[in-house]
């Protein structure tokens, strides 16, 4: 299989060779309900009708509003799990306000080490 790659306004989506799917926040754009689901429906459509960990680079995040977060958590029907890749404490911050408030329904973990998220990610392909 070869890489499958796509972007949205907010993120570069690419699902690896790996079964991981990554997802790469783009420098500077705000996250809004309707990204949020933009940004789903590109992940549903780049992986077609398999679920995959993601790996969530939050680290060039600008901010996500609530609705957005709450379409994230409720609705990545996909995921099999999440690892947020964080590396400031604005990212830091962000990341425990989706863990914490908006409650996603896969298990998600926060790393400060990409290798370290991409283990933890495998432990849950099949």
């Amino acid at each position: 299989m070869k890489d499958r790659t796509a972007e949205t306004r907010t993120v570069t989506l690419t699902f690896g060779e790996d079964g991981i799917l990554v997802v790469c926040s783009r420098p500077g754009y705000d996250q809004n309900e309707s990204d949020a689901r933009e940004n789903l429906a590109t992940c549903r459509q780049i992986l077609g009708d398999k679920k995959a960990p993601v790996l969530v680079d939050m680290r060039q995040m600008a901010a996500l509003d609530k609705q957005a977060r709450k379409v994230y958590a409720t609705e990545s029907d996909f995921a099999l799990a999440q690892a947020m890749l964080v590396d400031s404490a604005f990212t830091r911050i962000s990341a425990n306000l989706f863990i914490r408030v908006a409650h996603p329904i896969h298990p998600t973990r926060m790393f400060t080490s990409e290798d370290e998220a991409i283990q933890w990610l495998k432990g849950f392909l099949a």
